[in-house]
């Protein structure tokens, strides 16, 4: 599922930095003969699923941005209180996110966007997608992190010399 998560990131930052060049070729070489209103439009929509197609990412490695100051001098059992306090908020908010989102999302199949007449889910749909998955990522990382971790114990090794 990660490989595949990861081209879909590479296919749509791809797409849209075709497309942005493609416009910005266009708009300063061909403009005279040529006009291409769609590019805009979709260059915005390829951006909004690009960026939270990146949130999905970084949720899936746990590697959205922390201050770890504070979080480093905890002990061990502080530690994974913080762990599943964060897992809990973050899951609960984008749980609201779906929820409460979900009649934008359906309205957003059947809503034109206004230069390409595509249905609207090409900007209002990376929201709840992204969070869908958002959630699924938080509990499989959560599942992982929430198992105790073994105490470390000391094991005498012999001196081979």
């Amino acid at each position: 599922m990660s490989k595949l998560e990861d081209m879909i990131g590479i296919a749509l930052f791809t797409a849209m930095l075709v497309v942005v060049l493609t416009q910005v070729f266009v708009r300063f070489l061909l403009y005279r003969w040529m006009q291409i209103a769609w590019a805009d439009e979709i260059g915005r929509a390829l951006l909004v699923w690009s960026s939270f197609w990146g949130a999905v990412l970084v949720t899936r490695e746990s590697r959205h941005i922390t201050v770890d100051l504070i979080y480093d001098r905890l002990s061990s059992p502080m530690r994974r209180v913080l762990r599943v306090l964060g897992d809990v908020v973050m899951g609960g908010f984008m749980l609201l996110v779906v929820w409460k989102g979900l009649p934008l999302f359906l309205d957003s199949l059947v809503r034109p966007s206004p230069a390409t007449n595509l249905p609207f889910v090409i900007f209002d749909g990376a929201l709840w997608v992204s969070s869908a998955l958002m959630i699924l990522h938080v509990a499989v990382n959560a599942r992982e992190r929430w198992c105790l971790d073994p105490s470390p114990s000391v094991v005498a090794v012999s001196d081979p010399l």
